[in-house]
């Protein structure tokens, strides 16, 4: 919606972290479990996800209260500070040029999909407390998706 020239819906979800490392780092610190998004900022289901089932108000409490968003854009072209050299699970070497390389590359590496838009719960030290989410516009399915790492996180 932010491209928009004017938006008639007023609700919105929005990460308070961009970056894996300062919001891995405040959910350490608040002691919260982590809801990872890889999106893109020209990923249709994306937004259509963010406007159908994050702004419902269950969905929206639970994600602004129990757990730090962390929103990774896959497709972000600002040049990282300096390429990185990684190696992929076939054993390609491949440099890292741009911010949204290095969160698709950990995306892949981690989580196994290059899908977007891909929704997972972590903890704070970034082991995985469920399976993963991806575009399906149900919200009491995405509740039980959140509550199930939740619940395991609270343990």
């Amino acid at each position: 919606m932010n491209t928009q020239d004017f938006n008639l819906n007023t609700k919105e979800v929005r990460a308070a972290y961009t970056d894996y490392e300062q919001g891995m780092a405040a959910a350490a610190a608040a002691g919260k479990p982590v809801f990872l998004d890889f999106t893109g900022f020209g990923c249709v289901n994306c937004r259509k996800m963010e406007a159908a089932v994050w702004t419902d108000p269950t969905v929206a409490d639970k994600l602004n209260k129990d757990f730090v968003l962390i929103s990774l854009f896959v497709d972000d072209k600002r040049p990282l500070p300096e390429p990185i050299e990684v190696t992929e699970a076939t054993g390609e070497k491949r440099t890292l040029r741009t911010i949204g390389d290095k969160w698709s590359y950990l995306q892949r590496y981690k989580f196994g999909s290059n899908t977007q838009p891909f929704y997972v719960c972590v903890d704070p030290q970034g082991n995985a407390l469920s399976g993963s989410f991806s575009y399906k516009e149900d919200v009491p399915a995405f509740l039980d998706f959140l509550s199930a790492p939740l619940a395991k996180f609270r343990e």
